[in-house]
């Protein structure tokens, strides 16, 4: 049994990526802690699957300041280096596994590192990228040479790197990395949570209700962010809410950009076509969340801060059985073709209101995009796709 310290700016709760990676290591009787940030009403401490995980006294900054941010990073770096080394001047770890953004939170690891303990950096984003779409930045920005440049440092001090799509790993390549350090760890579903849904018996069951009781409900769950598109989700419903007034839009999370897409939905006149979770929901209540759900919605905009991602999200949808209709990013399209989900036009809101009208008078292509987008997980599921983890795990702490 390897004793394995995990830490991420993040919440744990609602995290899929980080938890499905400790809850495994944790299921197999590795003992796993876990430094992550502190919501209200969180305990500094519980266990939540095996996994002892600590809150630090921080929470998560939400708002446009974008030094409030940076201040955030630095303080739970600093909070990181300092539990972690004490924790592990106490009882030794086998392995530090630490998960950006930012990248450099791996130098938490530092005592740890300089005591013969492997260290892993899991990249889910490339910082570089994230900022140019943030700030319309070129390659050539001092603020984008120097997140260049504090990628390749964290890369080198890693032991090893793991990222979330093959697509990411050639970009962190390009950028300096060590090819031979570098491995694939895709965001799929927990089966434990995500059980996957015959779509045929989905559709089944819908059929048997009184579909005529029942609105045609779009969903999206997760951050909401300016890049994932959600104000293009929101005037699509407002081009559609005479022709079909039973279309409603359910948005499941929290963000950064929600006030700005209530504020839409009230301007546009759909407020009630458009309803808000109270805030992010924890990963056992999604599938109950989702459930009925008639299409998925991911308007992601196609720039360079979202080139390189692969939205869990549209996985989690295709575990479920729920098709969905997607922006074409280089990433999606890498994985996705046009028989596992509909594409529109990037940033057209006409072109989605398009999708959506088709979508919703075609049942049977629905069905057939749900059906077909569940091979992604026949060649990626996570009982299989988990070892690329375990085997990673077991060769750095031999």
């Amino acid at each position: 049994m390897a004793r394995i310290a995990m830490l991420a700016y993040t919440d744990y709760r609602s995290d899929p990526r980080v938890r499905r990676e400790a809850e495994a290591l944790a299921a197999r009787g590795d003992e796993v802690e876990f430094f992550c940030l502190r919501k209200d009403g969180d305990p500094a401490e519980e266990t939540m699957e095996g996994v002892r995980v600590r809150h630090l006294p921080l929470a998560r900054y939400r708002g446009g300041k974008n030094w409030m941010y940076v201040a955030g990073y630095l303080a739970f770096f600093w909070m990181s280096l300092f539990a972690v080394g004490a924790a592990h001047l106490r009882r030794r770890y086998d392995l530090v596994h630490a998960n950006s953004m930012p990248d450099f939170i791996v130098f938490a690891a530092l005592i740890p590192r300089l005591t013969g303990t492997p260290v892993i950096l899991d990249i889910h984003d490339t910082m570089p990228e994230i900022y140019r779409g943030k700030f319309g930045a070129g390659e050539g920005h001092p603020l984008i040479r120097m997140l260049l440049l504090q990628e390749r440092l964290s890369g080198a001090f890693a032991t090893h790197v793991l990222t979330s799509e093959h697509t990411k790993r050639d970009v962190l390549i390009e950028h300096g990395l060590d090819p031979a350090k570098i491995d694939v760890l895709l965001n799929v579903p927990d089966p434990r949570i995500f059980r996957r849904v015959d779509p045929d018996a989905r559709d089944a069951a819908a059929s048997a209700a009184d579909a005529s009781a029942k609105p045609f409900r779009l969903v999206f769950h997760g951050t909401m962010a300016e890049r994932l598109g959600l104000d293009i989700a929101i005037r699509a419903v407002a081009r559609l809410k005479d022709e079909l007034p039973d279309v409603v839009l359910d948005l499941i999370g929290d963000g950064d950009h929600r006030a700005a897409l209530v504020g839409l939905a009230r301007e546009l006149g759909v407020a009630d076509r458009v309803r808000f979770s109270d805030g992010m929901v924890p990963l056992e209540s999604l599938p109950a969340e989702l459930e009925g759900a008639d299409l998925a919605v991911i308007p992601t905009r196609a720039e360079i801060s979202t080139r390189y991602m692969l939205p869990t999200k549209l996985v989690e949808y295709a575990a479920l059985g729920i098709p969905a209709v997607v922006a074409p990013t280089h990433t999606i399209r890498y994985y996705f073709d046009e028989e596992q989900v509909a594409f529109f036009e990037p940033g057209d809101d006409a072109s989605l209101a398009e999708e959506i009208r088709k979508l919703h008078a075609d049942p049977e292509r629905r069905a057939r995009l749900a059906r077909n987008s569940g091979r992604f997980l026949d060649q990626y599921h996570w009982d299989e796709h988990k070892k690329v983890y375990f085997d990673l795990v077991d060769r750095l702490i031999r």
